[in-house]
Formats: C-alpha cells, sequence, structure tokens
C-alpha cells in the first residue's frame, strides 16, 4: 500500500514516516514477529521516469496490505515491511535494484538500497532500526551504489562456516573425541 503523494513537505513526509513506523513497530512487538525497513536512495539525481520506475516496483514488491511505502525525501524513499524476515526484506531490496536495472539498461537511474530488521521490543525503538538502513543505505552508496546492503536481524548471529567443527577438531586434537561424543549425545 503506498502511501503519501510526491508533493509532500519534509515535515509531512517526516511525519508520515514516524506514523507508519510506530504503527508496524507496535504491531510487530505485540505479535513478536519481525520488522523491515527497506530504504532506497537514487544513485544519481532522479528524473520522472526514474521515479515511476521505481515507484511501479515498490507497488508490485511492497503489495501486502500491511506494507506501506512513502516518499522520505527528494531522492528516498522508504518501505515499512511488518511480518518480513530478514531474507525476504533482502530479497524486496534486490528486487528493487533489479527492477532499476532492467529498465535502464544504461544505469541512468540506478538506486543503493539499505535494509534493516529487527524484532520489536523494549530494548529497542523504532528509530534505531531506522538508524540501521540508512547505515546501510549508505553503505551501499559508499560501495558504488547499485546494490543492496544489510538485512541481518538485531541480535541474530550468522551461523558458523561449513566445516567449522572440524577446524575446531583440527586445532584441538586432544579433545576430538570428546567433541564427537558430545555432538551425539545433544
Amino acid at each position: 500500500m503506498a502511501a503519501g503523494t510526491p508533493n509532500l513537505s519534509a515535515l509531512e513526509a517526516r511525519e508520515q514516516l514516524k506514523q507508519a513506523l510506530q504503527s508496524a513497530w507496535v504491531r510487530g512487538s505485540a505479535e513478536s514477529s519481525p520488522l523491515a525497513l527497506v530504504l532506497v536512495g537514487f544513485d544519481k539525481p532522479e528524473t520522472a521516469a526514474g521515479v515511476d520506475i521505481l515507484e511501479r516496483a515498490l507497488r508490485v514488491h511492497c503489495a501486502r496490505t500491511h506494507d506501506v511505502f512513502l516518499r522520505r525525501a527528494h531522492d528516498e524513499f522508504v518501505a515499512v515491511l511488518s511480518d518480513t524476515p530478514p531474507a525476504g526484506a533482502r530479497h524486496v531490496g534486490e528486487q528493487l535494484v533489479e527492477a532499476m536495472r532492467a529498465e535502464g539498461a544504461d544505469h541512468a537511474q540506478s538506486v543503493s538500497v539499505g535494509v534493516a530488521v529487527a524484532v520489536p521490543d523494549e530494548q529497542r525503538d523504532a528509530l534505531d532500526l531506522l538508524r540501521r538502513a540508512e547505515n546501510a543505505l549508505q553503505a551501499a552508496r559508499n560501495n558504488g551504489g547499485d546494490r543492496c546492503i544489510g538485512g541481518a536481524a538485531t541480535g541474530t548471529t550468522s551461523p558458523p562456516p561449513k566445516g567449522a567443527l572440524a577446524q575446531l577438531r583440527d586445532l584441538l586434537p586432544g579433545k576430538k573425541k570428546d567433541l564427537d561424543r558430545k555432538r551425539r549425545t545433544d
């Protein structure tokens, strides 16, 4: 669901984002479900055609009834995606980048995307999630743009690399049998 119009003032856009984010935060907290922010910024000065392409892509990839996207600033859009896990949010961000690539072979209107995901709770607030999405967007821009960065949920860790247990056994040869026995009894 789209929110807002392109003629909103910066103050109105900020208030609209604050309301959408707070509503999604309350919902996520009540349901203990992940909340994702996808922040999209044009890499070069936007054109009307570029905005049209991005808005179409947002309508397609943020089409659930509780999804909200709106224009945040002159060259930035934001999607608030309730009940969206990190992989899903990352996928939406990558699809937005791909949609812009597909429409413009000359990459005249590429975008950078920053993704942040959290399960709302009392220890954090919605502004923390927004700051993380802003940092991810800036990282995407700093790495050349035309890409999506972010998507890991707050409080999660990456799974250990494949073969991590074998590497641990190699480092601790005397403990190999103990590690194997521990794994079998778990």
